[in-house]
């Protein structure tokens, strides 16, 4: 691999470590990763268009370092691989504090509509409809999905169903966002490049919340310091709102299971605490109006179920 780097970035390396089918090394006191481009083909220009954007603005990034032939991906014994060299910052755990560094120093950036993901209703659809199929496909094999799904899909569709019965036409600021935040994995993920959509500066802050809570790790005096300070217009609220009751965590799960022939009793734990998110959902839902004075519509399920 030491001959392979130096021939398609002219870069020599004594030493490297690999880790599964990923490789990193340092060169002049600096760190590069070589990684799978788990990308569909057609981000590719607008990634590294992108990345470009944010390095001129000073925003801490990840740098995609073009090869020997000015290409973004590199074919290494047919593997698509892509070197980044990450940029100084370290932090072992991301916190709203790092999506308001990111959205702020994002908001309205130029960018190719290849890596817009803002069409909520139909991409959720879509994913319940392929679910409800699958499902009826696979529930045998997989009982306790089968058993879990409908509950989630239900959810699922309460947010679609909220976002339709609430629509504005408000244009919302986009920006720089991530397919999914993990907090756990820190500023390796968090500024990678590979990780980017754009979209609504509420999705970033819906999918953090939701991490933190099968992370067991939510504050709720973070989040609400962060809406203080956010001046979220009330569009954006009922996107936030309708985004937390999307249950992202689950279907990703779902997808491990059935893709990767996980055991699914691994989800037990996450079906287990499906009252605990409802009280999320309604702690978050308290705040918005009572303490921010953001008129939301209820879901009166949740509520009646909570407010006791």
């Amino acid at each position: 691999m030491k001959n392979t780097i130096n021939y398609y970035y002219n870069i020599s390396i004594e030493n490297f470590i690999k880790s599964d089918k990923n490789y990193y090394f340092y060169y002049n006191n600096e760190e590069y990763h070589l990684i799978i481009f788990n990308r569909p083909y057609e981000d590719i220009e607008s990634l590294y268009k992108l990345n470009v954007e944010m390095v001129k603005r000073n925003c801490l990034v990840h740098k995609l370092i073009l090869n020997k032939d000015n290409q973004l991906v590199t074919m290494i014994n047919n593997i698509p691989y892509v070197l980044i060299n990450l940029c100084k910052y370290r932090n072992d755990r991301v916190f709203l504090n790092d999506i308001n560094y990111i959205q702020n120093m994002t908001t309205n950036i130029e960018y190719d509509n290849m890596l817009l993901r803002n069409d909520w209703i139909k991409l959720w659809s879509e994913k319940i409809d392929y679910y409800e199929y699958q499902i009826s496909q696979v529930g045998k094999k997989f009982p306790i999905l089968c058993d879990s799904l409908s509950y989630f899909i239900g959810l699922g569709e309460n947010a679609i169903s909220y976002i339709v019965n609430n629509s504005t036409s408000e244009d919302y600021k986009m920006c720089v966002s991530h397919k999914r935040i993990d907090i756990n994995q820190g500023s390796f993920e968090f500024y990678n490049p590979l990780n980017f959509v754009i979209d609504s500066r509420v999705r970033d802050v819906a999918e953090y919340i939701k991490n933190c809570f099968i992370n067991d790790k939510l504050d709720y005096y973070e989040i609400k310091s962060y809406f203080n300070i956010s001046n979220f217009s009330t569009s954006e609220y009922i996107l936030l709102f309708s985004r937390l009751l999307f249950p992202t965590f689950y279907f990703d799960m779902y997808d491990e299971i059935i893709n990767n022939s996980d055991d699914e009793e691994k989800i037990i734990k996450l079906i287990e605490r499906n009252y605990d998110y409802e009280d999320v959902i309604f702690n978050i839902y308290k705040f918005i109006v009572y303490e921010r004075g953001v008129q939301l519509e209820p879901i009166e399920w949740i509520i009646k179920r909570h407010s006791n």
